[in-house]
């Protein structure tokens, strides 16, 4: 007579089902309760979430092995724990979801009302979404980059970089062409963890746009898709890590890998003591992008080098770099409540930098004080006539508060001159805003 049929459910088999079980479930617990508290202990979660796994994959092997050996009371109970343990999977992560959806809201805004008695003015409700529309010819930079991706590319990621232009301007010029960076609404000039960045803008359909971290793309059904971002590194620094270093008038094989059904890649190119930093996402090997954007900085830097002076930099400033009448505050809506991006139009009369304070304004409470301010520096034009005002646009998150919870908030835009004489407010304006939600 069989044996597994002569004797009776034994489910008290310790050592092959219920310590396994045991284990495993509270692999399970131990996996998901520190977790949404305390990011210190994420490898002790990440170990006890592997003991689980082991568990499940326990249970399976019993399970198919027990039906092997026709032990099908064994097999039986293994299957049972099995699908225990899957439903405790489903339990926790549902009771995760929703508490952390419950944990996303910080309540800031539930007590507060929009006063009846200012004019808030209401961001624009303008998509600025990932994928950006072509620019005006205005932009030329997209433009060479936007027209270098009309032929197909090959398999080759060999090239040659030339930049003999803005290592000379960098070494002769260097007031000039921080000015000229400065007031040209193409790149944004900022500060980011004590080193100076300058990213190119590009334009999205009519508007100039600074997007998070400078990447412009494109995944559109018309054109080729692509990703591109071009910053030039006062510091030496990259603004990313894991860059190839890249020698220019040298033929180099840029190190490309698959990615998103793209090719990637990350080059910085020395200028001086600059650095050229390219990031490029396109449907070929061949650096297309990276080598139109190269020659488009050289040409542009080019032109400033043929007459180094103030006033024919000046006049090389794209139409609209300096815009005649008074200074204005807007907000744009982003993709998600709670992100905006901020079009500055302003004349400091000074070299130095702009950057944005925010306030709630019935308890005047600071919002988001510094990430708002290191999102939003720039280092804007100026001139000795004060109805010319130069441009700055900005991405950044208001963090306060949760997705539908509206509220008014002063934006205030502020000066850090670079002689150190003082700060000072340039102008004001109030906005009904809502805060992001993590």
């Amino acid at each position: 007579m069989n044996d597994e049929t002569s004797r009776p459910i034994r489910f008290s088999n310790f050592k092959t089902l219920w310590l396994p079980f045991v284990v495993a479930f509270a692999g399970l617990c131990v996996a998901f309760y520190p977790y949404p508290t305390s990011r210190s202990f994420r490898w002790v979660c990440d170990a006890f979430g592997f003991i689980y796994l082991g568990g499940l994959l326990w249970f399976l092997g019993l399970t198919i092995v027990s039906f092997f050996q026709k032990r099908t009371r064994r097999g039986f109970g293994a299957l049972g724990l099995l699908f225990l343990l899957g439903a405790a999977l489903f339990f926790a992560v549902a009771v995760s979801f929703f508490s952390g959806i419950i944990e996303s809201k910080d309540g800031f805004a539930d007590d507060l009302k929009l006063p009846d008695s200012m004019v808030l003015a209401e961001p624009h409700d303008v998509p600025t979404g990932v994928s950006i529309e072509p620019g005006n010819a205005v932009d030329t930079f997209q433009a060479a980059i936007r027209k270098s991706l009309e032929r197909p590319g090959t398999d080759q990621a060999v090239v040659i970089f030339h930049l003999p232009s803005l290592a000379r301007l960098r070494k002769d010029h260097p007031a000039l062409l921080d000015r000229y960076l400065a007031a040209h609404p193409g790149w944004r000039v900022y500060e980011e963890r004590s080193h100076r960045f300058a990213t190119r803008r590009w334009m999205d359909g009519e508007h100039w746009r600074m997007t998070l971290h400078g990447h412009y793309s494109s995944f559109g059904q018309e054109g080729r898709k692509f990703v591109s971002c071009t910053t030039l590194c006062f510091s030496g620094e990259a603004s990313a890590q894991g860059a190839q270093r890249v020698a220019p008038d040298v033929l180099t094989t840029v190190e490309t890998r698959r990615a998103n059904e793209l090719w990637d890649s990350h080059v910085v190119i020395p200028a001086g003591d600059l650095l050229v930093e390219l990031f490029e996402e396109s449907d070929a090997p061949e650096r297309r992008a990276s080598m139109a954007a190269v020659a488009e900085l050289d040409r542009e830097f080019k032109a400033l080098l043929d007459a180094p002076d103030w006033s024919h930099a000046r006049n090389l400033l794209p139409q609209g770099g300096i815009f005649k009448g008074t200074a204005s505050i807007e907000l744009r809506k982003s993709f998600q409540g709670g992100l905006y991006n901020a079009q500055i139009r302003c004349n400091p009369g000074a070299p130095g930098r702009i950057y944005l304070k925010a306030f709630e304004i019935t308890q005047n409470d600071r919002l988001s004080e510094d990430r708002l301010a290191a999102a939003t520096n720039e280092w804007v034009g100026g001139s000795e006539d004060p109805t010319e005002q130069f441009f700055s646009e900005t991405h950044f998150t208001i963090y306060e508060g949760d997705w539908g919870q509206y509220y008014g908030a002063r934006f205030e835009v502020w000066f850090d001159p670079d002689d150190h004489s003082g700060e000072r407010k340039l102008l004001e304006r109030n906005f009904k805003i809502e805060g992001w939600m993590r």
